[in-house]
């Protein structure tokens, strides 16, 4: 396995780990924790966000899933959430609101367009060379 995907299957889980921790955090109050800050931009309940947070979940399991049966549109879908990851952060919080998720989704989407500019299936005129 190439070191490029290892880099996109750990930032996945990554954001797998992520989703499901703060969906859980959201219902569960875990002493030392508490709930995650959304910002003050808008006003959703818990149970929302923690469905939210659900549902972002499917979607970067089902990226990974056709990521690693060498899918293409695994790596579109991946692509697709870490943008949206990043756009709600900012959304939520304010624009240049770095946080470690944002960091992940960024490696995430670079390493991806890099795997995808590799692969010959996204340029069928021009052959796939390793350099």
């Amino acid at each position: 396995m190439k070191l490029l995907n290892i880099i996109i299957i750990v930032a996945c889980l990554e954001k797998l780990l992520q989703h499901s921790l703060t969906a859980l955090f959201f219902v569960i109050e875990v002493p030392g924790i508490g709930t995650p800050d959304i910002g003050s931009t808008f006003i959703i309940d818990n149970y929302t966000m923690a469905f939210l947070n659900v549902v972002v979940f499917l979607l970067f399991a089902i990226g990974l899933s056709g990521f690693t049966r060498e899918k293409q549109w695994g790596s579109y879908l991946i692509i697709a959430m870490a943008i949206a990851d990043i756009v709600l952060e900012f959304v939520f919080h304010y624009l240049f609101f770095i946080t470690v998720s944002v960091i992940v989704s960024a490696i995430l989407t670079i390493a991806l367009l890099e795997y995808l500019r590799k692969d010959p299936r996204s340029n069928p005129a021009k052959p796939c060379t390793d350099e």
